[in-house]
C-alpha cells in the first residue's frame, strides 16, 4: 500500500527504467495490477495516513506462519481499533470535504485496500516476492541478535 503511494507520489510510473527493473523483476501482471491500483490513491497525504492505519488493523492483511500461534491477539480488539481510524477518518473527511466528495473519496479509500489485497496475494504468490521477504526478516533477526550481543557486552564491561 505505501509503495503504491510512494510510487504515485514520485511519479516513479513515469519513468522507463524504473518500470522496466520492475516488469523484469516481478512481470508485467505485477506492473498492470499496480497501475490499476495506483488510480485509488487520494492525494491528500492526512487522507493516505489514515487508509494506511486502516490497512494496517484490516483483518484480510493478516499474514500466518506456521510458528506463530494464532491466538496473538484478540479480534475484538482489533476489530474497534480499526472502527475508530474508520470514524476518525470519515470524520476529517466530512471537516475536510463536502458530503458528496467524502462519500466518494472513502470509496475510493475502500477500492484502494481492495486492490491493495489483490496486488498482495498476487505478490505472495512470486518465489522471487517471498524470497526477498524472508531475506529482509532474516537480517533484521540477525541485527537484532547482535544488537542484544554488543549490549550483553557493554553490561559486562
Amino acid at each position: 500500500m505505501c509503495a503504491a503511494f510512494i510510487v504515485q507520489h514520485y511519479h516513479l510510473n513515469l519513468l522507463y527504467a524504473f518500470v522496466n527493473a520492475i516488469t523484469v523483476k516481478f512481470g508485467k501482471s505485477a506492473i498492470d495490477i499496480h497501475a490499476w491500483a495506483k488510480r485509488f490513491v487520494d492525494p491528500d497525504i492526512v487522507l493516505v495516513k489514515l487508509a494506511i492505519s486502516l490497512f494496517a488493523f484490516s483483518e484480510n492483511t493478516c499474514c500466518c506462519n506456521s510458528n506463530t500461534s494464532n491466538n496473538l491477539t484478540n479480534p475484538i480488539d482489533i476489530l474497534e481499533i480499526q472502527n475508530k481510524y474508520a470514524e476518525v477518518t470519515w470524520k476529517y473527511l466530512l471537516y475536510k470535504y463536502s458530503y458528496n466528495d467524502a462519500v466518494k473519496r472513502f470509496l475510493n479509500i475502500t477500492l484502494w485496500l481492495a486492490s491493495m489485497t489483490v496486488f498482495a496475494v498476487h505478490a505472495q504468490s512470486l518465489r522471487l516476492y517471498v524470497n526477498d521477504i524472508d531475506s529482509i526478516i532474516e537480517q533484521t533477526e540477525i541485527t537484532f541478535i547482535l544488537d542484544e550481543v554488543d549490549q550483553i557486552i557493554e553490561t559486562n564491561q
